[in-house]
């Protein structure tokens, strides 16, 4: 879905440009919920099929989507074949973090590629770094990790990151061999989307833009904020919905103190207490008073960010003006 949204603000920035997505896909539901999304005309979607079941392995998955290679070539052939009247000119490819391998079809048809990445700038530094040391320091030893104190500095983040406390991909030998190699991947591309704004992640974005590192445009926040009818609940409303379902009727009592309330922790004990002791079931949603601030801090800057004018617009237009660049 981020990557829709992503395309539709990219057509909606450029009466010129023209935007392919295309999508490999395991399920005819889903794509047809993506392509009904969009009402422009400039945007349009290519279907590859990816075969009956997606691979679930890691090394499974990085293989087949090596192997749709020729499928992807086939389908941008076509899409610009100099023999068909009105025929598009290609600028560019901006391929899915887990897409790297379609650099090489860009590649082919001698157009520059781009990553679009939707995680947050903080992460893609740590992964860059991590990678810098893996191949040229050769001082990122697995087994130091799990129970280590040592704290390791990242330029992209504001504070020294614990290595016990390092995400499990970089644990794994698969997944750091993996992610390893796409972060390699990611140096070779042109520029970089990221998900992310300015004023959230200013030292990500710093180290980003030390000339080492393909061009970071932060475009985000991405928010899906259309209403689309889907399948997916999340995993922690289910659970309550089920709760509730499991309850008699008119047994439970609601506790909601709004989107600015907040208690202390005190007084949430106490009131957790009274509640327990009455007997009553209860459901409460709560927040603490220092999460909320901070919650409603980001929110602000990332409504900063979607005005005319801000860090998100500013990402793509100039994105827009570096890819129609190639094609002057």
């Amino acid at each position: 879905m981020a990557t829709v949204e992503m395309a539709e603000q990219l057509v909606d920035k450029n009466d010129n440009l023209s935007i392919t997505v295309i999508i490999i896909s395991f399920s005819s539901k889903n794509t047809s919920m993506i392509t009904s999304l969009t009402s422009n005309n400039r945007l349009r979607y290519e279907i590859i099929s990816g075969g009956d079941q997606q691979p679930t392995e890691l090394k499974a998955t990085d293989s087949h989507i090596q192997s749709l290679k020729p499928l992807v070539r086939d389908a941008v052939a076509k899409l610009v074949d100099s023999t068909l009247p009105d025929a598009p000119r290609l600028a560019g490819f901006v391929v899915d973090m887990y897409c790297t391998s379609m650099i090489d079809v860009a590649n082919e048809f001698g157009v520059p590629s781009y990553l679009f990445y939707t995680s947050n700038a903080g992460f893609l530094g740590l992964l860059l770094h991590i990678q810098f040391m893996y191949d040229a320091e050769d001082i990122y030893d697995m087994s130091e990790l799990e129970d280590s104190d040592v704290e390791l500095v990242v330029p992209s983040l504001t504070s020294p990151y614990p290595l016990k406390c390092l995400p499990y991909i970089f644990k794994s030998k698969e997944w750091l061999t993996f992610f390893v190699t796409q972060a390699r991947r990611f140096r070779e591309t042109k520029g970089i989307l990221v998900n992310t704004v300015p004023d959230l992640e200013p030292q990500a974005l710093t180290f980003l833009s030390n000339g080492n590192i393909p061009r970071a445009y932060p475009v985000g926040p991405l928010l899906h904020l259309k209403n689309v009818n889907c399948d997916y609940v999340d995993k922690k409303q289910s659970e309550i919905l089920r709760w509730l379902d499991e309850q008699p009727p008119r047994s439970v009592v609601f506790l909601c103190f709004g989107s600015m309330g907040g208690f202390s922790e005190e007084q949430v004990r106490e009131t957790a207490l009274a509640l327990d002791r009455s007997g009553h079931r209860f459901l409460w949603s709560l927040r603490h008073s220092d999460v909320r601030k901070r919650v409603n801090e980001i929110s602000e800057k990332c409504h900063v960010a979607l005005t005319d004018g801000g860090s998100s617009e500013t990402a793509l237009k100039r994105f827009i003006q570096d890819v129609t660049e190639n094609i002057a």
